[in-house]
Formats: C-alpha cells, sequence, structure tokens
C-alpha cells in the first residue's frame, strides 16, 4: 500500500511541484489543505501517514498545527521552512526551500521511517507496562493468598491460575477480584493439602 501524504502550504506553486515529486516516486497525495483548520480536518478524517507543513501556513501557524498533529499521534509531520530551523527544537523532520526531489524525496522516508518506529516502540512500550501491571496485581493477590490462608507461593499462583481458567478471565482480572475481596475472606478457599 502506498503511503498517503496531505500537503498544506498557501503557495499554490509548493503545492503542485511537492504533488508532482510525491507521485512520481509512488506516494499518494490524498488532500492539499491552505489553511491550518483546514489542513487538521482533513488529518483528522482521511488517517494519513505524513502531512507536509509549510511554516508559513496561517502567517506562521504551520508549526502549531504540527504541534496538535503530533501531540494527537495523527501523523508523521515533515515541515518546510525557508528560515532558521532553531525554533522547531528538533522536534520535527523538516527541509529547507527551495523544494526539490533531491531534498523532499529523502526527508518523507526519513519522517515516515522515525514516525513508524516511534510507533513500534510506542507499542512494545505499551505491552511491557501491561505485563509489568499485571505481574505486580498478581504478585499483590499471592501475597493475600499466602497471608490469608497460609498457602506457599506456588499454591496461591496455581490457585489463582485454576480459578482464571475456570471462570474464563484472565490471571490479571482473577488476581483484580482477589484484591477486591482483601476485607472479606469468607468467600475465600481454605488451604489446599498438598
Amino acid at each position: 500500500m502506498r503511503d498517503r501524504i496531505i500537503l498544506a502550504s498557501v503557495i499554490p506553486a509548493e503545492l503542485k511541484l511537492m504533488n508532482n515529486i510525491l507521485q512520481r516516486a509512488g506516494y499518494q497525495v490524498t488532500a492539499e489543505a491552505d489553511s491550518v483548520g483546514q489542513a487538521l480536518r482533513k488529518v483528522r478524517s482521511l488517517y494519513c501517514d505524513l502531512i507536509i507543513i509549510d511554516s508559513g501556513l496561517d502567517g506562521g501557524k504551520g508549526y502549531k498545527l504540527a504541534e496538535i498533529v503530533d501531540q494527537d499521534r495523527l501523523a508523521a509531520v515533515l515541515m518546510i521552512t525557508d528560515t532558521d530551523v532553531a525554533y522547531f527544537k528538533h522536534q520535527f523532520a523538516y527541509i529547507l526551500k527551495p523544494i526539490s526531489s533531491e531534498n523532499l524525496i529523502p526527508a518523507v522516508k526519513s519522517a515516515l521511517w522515525n514516525w513508524r518506529r516511534e510507533e513500534e516502540l510506542r507499542q512494545r512500550i505499551s505491552h511491557l507496562e501491561n505485563k509489568l501491571e499485571t505481574r505486580i496485581l498478581v504478585d499483590r493477590a499471592k501475597g493475600i493468598l499466602m497471608d490469608i490462608q497460609g498457602w506457599t507461593e506456588e499454591q496461591a499462583h496455581r490457585y489463582i491460575q485454576k480459578e482464571a481458567m475456570n471462570q474464563g478471565i484472565t490471571a490479571r482480572q482473577m488476581a483484580t477480584m482477589i484484591l477486591q475481596k482483601l476485607g472479606k475472606t469468607r468467600g475465600l478457599p481454605k488451604k489446599e493439602e498438598e
């Protein structure tokens, strides 16, 4: 599938040039916008992979659009500027004018690669955080079972696994149920015999 790109600039010649360069390189330009509001509506509704923003959009508000797109994780951002890039804080990929295929295509590839890599890392972090939270909950539930029932850690772990399977829920959900019964020991089983 071709990468989908939205272009945001108030300069018609710049839009036409970028559109031609990108389409020749195999990218799909899904929309063009000439204001921050229009670009934001298009990026939210068309689910693009990259938005290329002229920093001079709406009198210099292109950077604000880039911040919104980045903050909401809507797409990769590539800024186009003809001035000093110090105010970008190196947060976004950028190219300096004049635009040519020699500077636009490598910048597009780089912005898309970095975006995908960052998304992959965010997913990995989220997965690891979820695993850690599950482990903490299960360990806390095991500790409660060990204290209240006098079980070994292995017995408490086996109980959580067995009950989760019997009830068709995850070990995390079972651990949460045990933690919610912290003050109500009547519903917990008696110590298993070895």
